[in-house]
């Protein structure tokens, strides 16, 4: 650990009795670590037009202690656009009582989406929602100012028509694409807190009759930008590229 970061973690535990667990602080150049991060790649969700790559500099890269995930507009296999979506699946899970951090600024413009979420590690065995989903962050450009937090989950006892419930809220925020903004969530025993810069933003009990112990179970984290789609829109092609610039992600446990 640096030693400014050694300083770092031990503001955060005088001020919140927190210890720094995990974190990337995006330091050198090149792709990101890939001791800790994994790619998705094509298509992979809500009929978004971007196509997610693999391990590219074009697309997810660090420079000047961020790392960036660039949008662009270019023929690219069989898409229009391309972006990257990068996650910690298999390589890290944050168990129990957990505070993460992610210092960002988000990119802007009609149609573009990114976010910073978590969902249950066992997604590949159980899926979505089952697994549950804690929107941290997301941000769409056809709505400027707003941060939206929205968890989804699945409840095996309602009508198969609604099996797939959500509850979220949205606040007016400003400078969100000239300035950074601490995005965080605090998960402790059975409730959850997300934060813009320390301001609630949106908090919730653990769903009595979701999915067996989907709002406690271990979580990844994932962060990326999608283009359009079934929320993000129609696409303003005058836009790109864009940046997603992360400065750090810190993972802290409660002493």
């Amino acid at each position: 650990m640096l030693p400014a970061l050694n300083s770092i973690a031990q503001t955060a535990q005088n001020k919140t009795k927190k210890k720094l667990i995990w974190h990337d602080e995006f330091e050198g150049k090149g792709l990101p670590d890939s001791s800790k991060w994994n790619y998705e790649e094509g298509f992979i969700r809500n009929r978004e037009s971007q196509y997610y790559t693999k391990a590219r500099l074009e697309n997810c890269y660090i420079k000047g202690g961020n790392l960036i995930i660039a949008s662009l507009k270019e023929k690219y296999k069989n898409a229009e656009y391309t972006s990257a979506s990068i996650n910690t699946l298999g390589k890290q899970q944050f168990e129990g009582d957990f505070t993460i951090e992610i210092r960002a600024r988000i990119p802007e413009g009609n149609g573009i989406w990114p976010a910073l979420w978590m969902m249950g590690a066992n997604v590949n065995q159980v899926g979505w929602p089952k697994c549950f989903e804690f929107d941290i962050m997301e941000f769409v450009g056809k709505e400027p100012n707003t941060i939206h937090g929205n968890f989804h989950w699945w409840e095996p006892d309602a009508d198969e028509a609604k099996q797939h419930k959500s509850k979220g809220n949205n606040q007016k925020f400003e400078n969100l694409h000239k300035k950074y903004h601490v995005y965080a969530m605090e998960r402790k025993g059975d409730s959850a807190k997300v934060f813009v810069d320390d301001k609630l933003l949106f908090s919730m009990a653990a769903p009595v009759n979701a999915y067996k112990d989907s709002f406690t179970s271990p979580l990844y984290l994932l962060m990326n930008t999608a283009i359009g789609g079934e929320w993000g829109g129609d696409i303003d092609d005058a836009i790109f590229p864009q940046k997603f610039y992360i400065d750090y992600v810190r993972v802290y446990k409660p002493e």
